[in-house]
């Protein structure tokens, strides 16, 4: 016999009483669940002695009770609060799934009567049947896999999205089809690679870079693809991408990999920014092999502050305004860092 710690008979009988009465069993029909007698099962309701060991588990599930709440004598609000929050997400996540499956029935249904009435075939209904597996994948395929979330959504809406490109191709009849697979393909590659790199990155230290890389990539081949579609420089497109991600990659490593305190990161990043305003607006002109509107003098000789107001181009104004302000600030939020960041070393030595 196991007589349950801290607790008197009295109150095991009378908690094991509520909880018989509160599964709407008799003395009787409990007793014959258990395969016991119901002189025992009156025993313990009584205080009189305690069940064996051996139908802990039994009387647990007959009286929808835990193992702790058995051997404490009283409701764990604890456990229940989480099997009541599990339940009602339960029905929650039915609910989503039956209102939305729903819906696409409705809508299909709709659509299918709707063409056939109308054109006497099925024509635009394969355009609407594949759309909505595209938003099936993002509202439904989620809750329904249980392991492997992400790849099953990605993987649905991959073939969702080919389907809803091979159906509109056919519905128009036009000569777009090659171009549009390859930019399918190319805005596919990214979630892709960030789920890949996301997944089977050995080192995670290296997943943001890895991560940032993906998408350095997935815009040099997109930008390529639409210059080289409309007969544009693919040289030139490349200068472009690779001079514009420069103050990107700056920015990206010393936001994420510089052991520095925030606040001098932060100036060092405004500082990146502020700088990359006259880079490239000069830059951008020499790359197109033009005179640059404006040096890169013209910004930091503050000799004369009057010849600000010469300027006869209000953008080419505008922009030394802005390079001068975000300086400014930029030098003094690099300042307030560096004292943070000095006493952070001295606390630290």
């Amino acid at each position: 016999m196991m007589q349950p710690e801290k607790m008197g008979k009295q109150n095991f009988g009378t908690y094991i009483t509520q909880k018989r009465k509160s599964a709407g069993l008799t003395q009787e029909e409990l007793a014959a669940k258990l395969y016991v007698t119901n002189t025992t099962v009156s025993k313990w309701e009584r205080g009189l002695s305690y069940p064996d060991i051996t139908l802990v588990t039994d009387i647990c599930r007959e009286l929808s009770i835990s193992e702790h709440e058995f051997f404490t004598a009283c409701d764990d609000l604890a456990a229940g609060r989480e099997k009541k929050d599990a339940t009602a997400y339960r029905k929650l996540r039915r609910g989503w799934q039956n209102f939305f499956l729903t819906c696409y029935v409705t809508a299909l249904i709709i659509c299918f009567i709707c063409n056939l009435a109308v054109f006497h075939t099925l024509s635009w209904f394969w355009i609407v049947l594949t759309s909505l597996l595209l938003a099936f994948s993002f509202t439904n395929v989620p809750l329904i896999v249980q392991k492997e979330k992400g790849v099953a959504c990605l993987s649905a809406a991959t073939v969702s999205l080919f389907l809803l490109l091979f159906s509109c191709w056919i519905y128009s009849k036009g000569l777009w089809l090659g171009f549009g697979i390859a930019v399918t393909a190319v805005c596919l590659a990214l979630p892709w690679g960030m789920y890949l790199f996301w997944r089977f990155c050995p080192r995670r230290r290296w997943l943001p870079a890895a991560m940032m890389g993906s998408i350095t990539v997935w815009t040099f081949l997109l930008v390529l693809l639409c210059v080289g579609v409309q007969g544009g420089n693919l040289l030139q497109a490349f200068r472009f991408t690779a001079f514009s991600y420069l103050p990107v990659w700056g920015i990206f490593a010393i936001a994420v990999y510089v052991p520095l305190h925030r606040c001098l990161k932060a100036g060092f990043i405004c500082l990146i920014a502020d700088f990359a305003i006259p880079f490239f607006n000069v830059g951008f002109d020499r790359l197109l092999g033009e005179q640059p509107r404006l040096t890169l003098q013209a910004y930091w000789d503050w000799s004369d502050l009057s010849r600000f107001f010469q300027f006869q181009a209000e953008n080419i104004r505008m922009n030394v305004y802005l390079f001068a302000f975000g300086l400014l600030a930029a030098l003094l939020v690099t300042a307030i860092g560096m004292i943070l960041q000095i006493r952070r070393w001295h606390r630290h030595s």
